[in-house]
């Protein structure tokens, strides 16, 4: 039997994505990430660490503007974008605990959704 947790978070931001050397409006998301893990050593997982370590991550993008961020000057903030951005982060995290990092979802709307599988 193969066992996985989920961790929801819920991030505003605002962002302008560029396409075909377009540049929308800036816009605001309430962004949903799920975090998805497995854990190495038993079923039973105190997860206040790996919870405060994720809400750290969130926290530095919350009400921002993600165009005028560091981890965005090279990263078009497309939902694919900040994806990539946050597995980065969530990634180094999840390896220094005991846990393993399974899949990162992110949709900034209901019916669009980005997934991540961990290499």
């Amino acid at each position: 039997m193969k066992t996985h947790y989920k961790f929801k978070f819920y991030l505003n931001a605002r962002h302008s994505v560029t396409f075909d050397n377009k540049t929308s409006n800036i816009h605001p998301h309430t962004w949903e990430i799920a975090v998805i893990f497995g854990c190495k050593q038993s079923d039973t997982v105190n997860f206040s660490k790996f919870e405060n370590e994720l809400e750290k991550i969130f926290l530095i993008y919350e009400g921002k503007y993600l165009n005028e961020l560091e981890a965005f000057k090279n990263e078009n903030p497309t939902m694919e974008g900040i994806g990539k951005v946050f597995y980065q982060s969530i990634k180094s995290i999840v390896n220094n605990i005991d846990l393993f990092f399974e899949t990162l979802e992110i949709s900034e709307n209901p019916t669009r959704t980005y997934i991540i599988e961990a290499d």
